[in-house]
């Protein structure tokens, strides 16, 4: 499956859609997104507050639950925005990615767009950054070509040990753009400062040390980066990269875990790759529209459940100790 004939998929797919669907499902969100650009960044100073004023065990483990809840919400949003899908002015969409998404998850708009419009345009062949058969940035699994994990749960296991895929993720676009992050996260220090209790928290003798920059660090390369890598398991792996209907499943939604794990509407996965330029906030509705009229999209890798029944998501099987 090349670009060519993921592009011709998605040429096919489109064509049995009324073109007034279309025009409606694929209007940019416009300024309801900073809305919820706003609610995921007060989750996150909220949970940096807990632990700051109350500083325990439990208030510490609850500050890492809501801090990844709301960078997984920025990260669903900057994956919106690299798709053009928050405003219809590219040049106004970048600049609230790189002002409030991108940089909170160590890259830019335009870095961001690079690699995910590679995912999309050459999905599950060799040059799939994500999903890529010995790629160097794809999950483990298929960088080093092993398939013999038949459940989610175990492959999960192997590919979030993985030292490669975990740098990557950690260190993000630091050297492609070093001055624009540096800079970003000093800025994100300074303002963050003023929110830092009387007492010192964290301290390197008499200097003391942004508790908010290392918790969220902390969170980001901890809890968010196992959430990112399950996430990217459910989405593609265990399927036959045979097109995009083949190759791509829809979560559960509705859930209070889906509403954790894949916030914003980021579970209908299929849809986004069908069609990407429909926004998050408008996946829901297209989806009860093609499951009613499409049935080759009704038939495809839809889950009602995560864990409920036989059929549920995480309950899978996989592979069988062969190539997809």
């Amino acid at each position: 499956m090349g670009k060519q004939s993921v592009l011709g998929e998605l040429r096919a797919f489109r064509a049995t859609i009324p073109q007034e669907k279309l025009r409606v499902w694929e209007n940019p969100t416009g300024w309801p997104c900073l809305l919820k650009i706003a609610r995921d960044w007060a989750l996150i100073l909220a949970a940096y507050q807990l632990f700051a004023r109350f500083p325990s065990s439990p208030t510490f483990i609850a500050a890492l639950l809501l801090m990844s809840w709301g960078q997984r919400g920025l990260s669903t949003l900057a994956h919106d925005s690299i798709h053009g899908n928050l405003y219809k002015n590219k040049w106004i969409n970048d600049l609230v990615t790189n002002v409030f998404l991108a940089p909170a998850l160590m890259s830019t708009a335009k870095l961001q767009r690079a690699s995910h419009s590679a995912h999309h345009n050459y999905l599950g062949t060799e040059d799939d950054p994500d999903h890529g058969e010995h790629n160097p940035t794809s999950l483990r699994h298929y960088r080093t070509g092993t398939y013999c994990h038949k459940s989610m749960f175990s492959l999960f296991l192997y590919d979030v040990m993985d030292p490669v895929l975990f740098l990557h993720s950690a260190l993000g676009d630091l050297k492609a753009a070093p001055v624009l992050l540096i800079g970003w996260w000093a800025a994100v220090g300074l303002l963050t400062s003023f929110l830092e209790p009387s007492y010192p928290l964290l301290s390197l003798g008499n200097i003391r040390i942004n508790t908010f920059v290392v918790l969220f660090h902390f969170v980001r390369c901890t809890i968010s980066y196992g959430f990112y890598v399950l996430r990217e398991i459910i989405d593609h792996s265990g399927l036959p990269s045979n097109g995009v209907l083949e190759f791509t499943r829809s979560s559960p939604w509705g859930s209070w875990f889906q509403k954790f794990l894949q916030p914003h509407d980021d579970n209908y996965h299929l849809l986004h790759h069908l069609l990407p330029k429909v926004p998050m906030s408008k996946l829901h509705v297209a989806d009860s529209w093609l499951m009613k009229n499409n049935e080759e999209y009704a038939k495809a890798n839809h889950f009602d459940t995560y864990l409920e029944d036989h059929k549920s998501l995480f309950l899978q099987q996989l592979h069988s100790c062969a190539n997809e």
